[in-house]
């Protein structure tokens, strides 16, 4: 499998390494993004795919560290966060169930302790997972079929392949969508969904107070043009797109409205947005792409 990156391009420095290249088109021909670096990370765009990234992101040392106990104490920790986030699932659920069929295998990958997948499997899918985070990967294992070592060893053939929540956090995001396509069958589904649009008004407004902006886990921001043009490239095309908001958990209409007036105005008076983004319009990508049959 060809390699996306460049090793010579990559500085390490103990728990970080720096980027000379976009992750994502390799341009070496970037700026600044935001004002202000957060914690520590400065944050780039790319100059000719638009790709916004960290430039001082962190390691494979340092993201092991960052992971090593992040299903207790970051994704299972607020208990109401986690009662939003099934409601999420079902929601995400009944989009793709639209264009699936029950019976099909679906494969998740960074299935986290399997919760998406659980939605799947009681209306009938086969389901399996992939997950590098022990202590998510063996809470999936008592319920799926899951892989942990290397997702590009994995053989098989999908019906359903899911990227939710992922595909931002992955240092080389196009081997894990090359290795997607290859195990694709003809017909099959990708679907990328929970998946931060950097061309949110939320974005563009707040900048590195977007409440996506979250630089050790979330190491690059992708538009649906990033997406689109990979999978037309490989032979698939779009079968829908959808931006989740007004029927969430998150929503509170009438509040996120005030707080976005009230960043435009500051902005408008030279003033620093000094608080988070609320939840918005535009602000979660939803996207499914069909492999067509190549004759």
């Amino acid at each position: 499998m060809e390699k996306h990156f460049k090793e010579s391009n990559i500085t390490t420095e103990n728990d970080h390494e720096i980027l000379n290249q976009c992750p994502w088109c390799f341009s070496e021909k970037y700026e600044k993004w935001g004002e202000e670096n957060v914690r520590g990370f400065e944050s780039v765009i790319c100059m000719n795919c638009n790709l916004i990234f960290i430039k001082n992101r962190l390691s494979k040392i340092g993201l092991d560290k960052f992971y090593s106990n992040y299903l207790t104490d970051v994704h299972q920790a607020d208990k109401k966060l986690n009662l939003q986030r099934d409601k999420m699932y079902n929601l995400e659920f009944n989009l793709v169930n639209q264009f699936s069929d029950n019976g099909s295998k679906v494969l998740d990958v960074g299935c986290s302790g399997g919760y998406f997948l659980d939605i799947f499997k009681e209306n009938g899918y086969k389901c399996y997972g992939f997950e590098i985070g022990q202590a998510a990967s063996e809470e999936a294992k008592q319920k799926h079929k899951v892989w942990v070592d290397s997702f590009l060893d994995i053989e098989f053939g999908f019906d359903l392949i899911i990227f939710r929540g992922v595909i931002e956090h992955l240092p080389y995001p196009k081997e894990y969508l090359d290795k997607a396509v290859s195990l694709l069958n003809d017909k099959g589904l990708i679907y990328i969904t929970s998946t931060p649009n950097s061309n949110a008004l939320c974005c563009n407004l707040f900048k590195e107070q977007w409440n996506q902006h979250s630089p050790e886990a979330h190491i690059m921001h992708f538009n649906p043009s990033h997406f689109d043009d990979f999978f037309e490239q490989n032979g698939f095309r779009k079968i829908t797109e959808f931006y989740f908001y007004e029927e969430t958990p998150y929503a509170e209409i009438e509040e996120d409205v005030l707080k976005i007036a009230k960043a435009i105005e500051m902005k408008r008076n030279n003033l620093k947005i000094n608080f988070e983004s609320p939840p918005f319009y535009g602000n979660m990508m939803s996207l499914i792409y069909k492999k067509e049959i190549l004759s």
